[in-house]
């Protein structure tokens, strides 16, 4: 066991900027657990802002570039940062694996800054209607969708690895409570520009994204690397250190104070034995293991680390090929966030302000179509916090459920509102639709791609799976206009319910409940090849007793009713 002397000696050990406070100090943990998924999630702001920023900006962009009549040029404006994030995602565990997830996180912010400048100074040269104007808007696209691709990938899965177990679920929700609200400040920005004059206020639209960058950058020099990748790379010390900064400091303390008990108990009976003594020792420091839950917690976790050591090199190929249980949940997690997107949920934060405009309820003022987008991104954030207040009561399988359900009923009075030209009921049925959508649909893919794999393959599974969401992103993004010309404006949103619908009954099938279960648990419930569905692992253990890697253990067991780590 690392005592206090050692953590105060090699505390400044590690990343050089971060400094662990010795466990009893007294300070309040949570306060920091805290500010760290905050500082984490501005991530997620960024990357709301930079996906949303467009819907506005573009509609000046066109005018001032000379693209009103190139369509396709704008849409590799909007679709160009999809791409490149689809990309970084794709490649992003490998940055994440070697340098940590923290690091990704703070290379992630300076592209921000530096793509977010380079779209502001677009045409300032050359030009703004010359090629010279439109390339270096698109690089700086890319550049920032880079950006957003590391984010999307690392900022969940450094929350989920920091977060107290009970709070894994809410403190993950964060990070998307972050990116809507990125949306609804990108739809405000835009709205309130829309007055200064068109030669520059896209340009500042675009260049604000580099500000909240900044701040995170700063944020970022007062947190920890996460104490799974600390593991990961052989640091135990440093990663029980870690632990400690970020987990509740009242059982640690009982500990210590146990222990000084014990030594002036030990001067009270000086004329021990000494075998009676180094027998007492022994007994006290396994008590002490077995009663610091920050041990057991790390314990568990290097446990995890030790029991697929030999694979932690496995590509993605082999683990599709090789390995069923990571398959399963691959499966699962790839399946979320393509069904997220496949919903349409992109048409409204890309084309929110068009779709508006051909609903009729406007009359073509550019701040106008712009203001009435704004409560739909706003329901959207008030659908989350719904869920963020839900997600560990009810679990997750009955939110998602009925997330679901409410979004491919509000797509079909979308359609409906369409068809027999109701203006007032299309947009009051998208603003309903967004709220269902942050109910859970939004939300879910983050919470369980943080949860449902194991640690050694945790960072190209989810890498993975952020790909996925963005090459999703990216088709609808690129086909909403010509469905809509080919299906009619109604028929596109019918297409979309028919395929929330189709999910819904697949999912029913598939999704598994985690809440209440360590990640350790968790990835044990992929491993019932037996079952017809994941869904009845409940059934099962009550059947069988708890499933964990390689062995199935009785559900009287003591050790799970006094497990600390756990999902709440």
């Amino acid at each position: 066991m690392t005592t206090t002397s050692n953590n105060n000696k090699n505390a400044d050990k590690g990343d050089g900027v971060f400094k662990v406070l010795p466990s009893g100090t007294g300070n309040d943990n949570s306060s920091f657990v805290t500010r760290l998924a905050l500082i984490a999630s501005m991530s997620g702001l960024l990357f709301g802002y930079d996906t949303g920023v467009v819907s506005g900006a573009i509609i000046f962009i066109q005018s001032q570039m000379g693209l009103m009549e190139e369509p396709f040029l704008v849409e590799i404006i909007v679709s160009s940062t999809i791409l490149s994030a689809a990309i970084a995602a794709a490649y992003g565990h490998i940055l994440m694996d070697r340098k940590g997830r923290k690091a990704t996180l703070v290379l992630a912010s300076i592209i921000f800054v530096v793509g977010s400048v380079v779209m502001a100074v677009a045409g300032l040269v050359n030009g703004v209607e010359s090629t010279g104007g439109y390339v270096t808007l698109v690089v700086g696209r890319i550049v920032v969708g880079a950006a957003i691709g590391l984010a999307s990938d690392a900022g969940p899965l450094y929350i989920s690895e920091c977060a107290p177990p009970k709070l894994r679920g809410s403190f993950t929700t964060l990070f998307n409570v972050a990116v809507v609200g990125g949306q609804v400040v990108a739809c405000i920005v835009c709205a309130l520009l829309s007055y200064l004059p068109p030669t520059y206020n896209w340009r500042i639209m675009l260049g604000l994204g580099a500000l909240p960058a900044l701040l995170q950058m700063i944020g970022f020099v007062t947190l920890p690397p996460s104490p799974t990748w600390l593991l990961l790379q052989g640091r135990k010390d440093e990663a029980e250190r870690v632990l400690r900064q970020i987990r509740p400091l009242g059982v640690s303390q009982a500990v210590a104070a146990k222990s000084v008990n014990r030594g002036q108990d030990g001067q009270e009976t000086e004329n021990s034995s000494v075998s009676d003594s180094q027998t007492e020792v022994a007994s006290n420091e396994h008590d002490d293991h077995d009663e610091d839950p920050v041990l057991q917690e790390l314990n568990e976790i290097q446990d995890e680390l030790d029991t697929a050591k030999a694979g932690s090199h496995v590509g993605l190929w082999k683990l599709w090929r090789s390995f069923p249980t990571v398959r399963r949940a691959m499966i699962l997690g790839c399946s979320l966030w393509a069904v997220s997107q496949l919903a349409g949920i992109n048409t409204i934060m890309y084309y929110g302000a068009s779709i508006v405009k051909k609903t009729g309820i406007a009359d073509g003022n550019k701040s106008f179509d712009i203001w009435i987008t704004v409560p739909l991104f706003v329901m959207q954030l008030f659908g989350i916090f719904v869920c963020y207040a839900i997600i560990d009561r009810m679990g997750r399988r009955p939110t998602l459920f009925v997330s679901m359900t409410l979004v491919w009923i509000s797509l079909l009075f979308i359609g409906l509102g369409f068809a027999i030209d109701a203006p007032l009921l299309t947009v009051a049925a998208m603003w309903f639709y967004l709220f269902a959508f942050g109910v859970g649909l939004s939300t879910m893919p983050y919470t369980m791609n943080a949860e449902i794999y194991p640690s050694e393959y945790r960072g190209v599974c989810v890498a993975q799976a952020t790909g996925i969401f963005w090459a999703s992103n990216f088709v609808v993004s690129v086909t909403f206009l010509s469905l809509a010309r080919a299906l009619s404006n109604a028929g596109v949103f019918f297409l979309y319910a028919g395929i929330v619908i189709v999910s819904e009954v697949w999912f029913y099938f598939l999704v598994p409940e985690t809440k209440g279960l360590s990640l350790h648990e968790i990835q044990g419930l992929f491993q019932c090849e037996d079952e017809r569905s994941l869904a009845s692992i409940d059934e099962h253990k009550e059947t069988y007793g708890t499933v964990e890697f390689g062995s199935v253990r009785s559900a009287e067991d003591p050790a799970d009713a006094e497990s600390s780590n756990r999902i709440v």
